[in-house]
């Protein structure tokens, strides 16, 4: 090593092991959304993720906890989206592209993973709670339905919003 040259800095294992896990969790997402659940292969998320079928089966061990962390990372966005009234905000970041893959998913899914709706749920009433102070979970829970009830209307009147990547060409979720 000379003066001109100084060591190049290496990355601490600990902020490569999040990242990978982040990439593994973001390709998960749309591998499951692409080919749904049966279909998904853990390679193909490895592939996709950049990283050999071990490193997913060390971070995640089963294809169900893998789908448990994509729900709970992409069921909303992790800073809320928008201001006002809690059913708005909520609404408006149900929109966003990640969040709609996953309710898709959600619901094309459960009638074969029945437990796939309540960690939905749970994930989701989790990421709303992390952004606002409810007064109750009574008021956290009335502002999640009701923007679930205006979402659902417009999802019957107008059809799912486009998502983005996705063919139109009769998709598996």
């Amino acid at each position: 090593m000379t003066p001109d040259h100084p060591p190049a800095r290496r990355i601490p294992n600990f902020r490569r092991f999040d990242c990978r896990r982040e990439q593994m969790i973001d390709a998960a997402l749309q591998v499951f959304f692409d080919k749904g659940y049966d279909r998904a292969r853990i390679e193909d998320v490895a592939k996709l993720a950049g990283v050999g079928k071990s490193a997913v089966l060390y971070h995640f061990r089963t294809k169900l906890a893998l789908l448990a962390h994509v729900v709970a990372k992409h069921c909303l966005p992790a800073q809320p989206m928008g201001a006002g009234p809690a059913e708005q905000v909520i609404e408006a970041s149900l929109a966003d592209p990640a969040a709609t893959k996953v309710l898709r998913f959600v619901m094309t899914e459960q009638r074969r993973l029945p437990s796939l709706g309540r960690l939905y749920v749970v994930a989701l009433m989790r990421r709303v709670a992390s952004w606002q102070n409810f007064e109750s979970l009574e008021a956290m829970r009335s502002g999640v339905g009701h923007a679930f009830g205006r979402m659902a209307s417009r999802v019957l009147l107008e059809g799912y919003p486009a998502v983005e990547g996705e063919s139109h060409g009769g998709n598996a979720v």
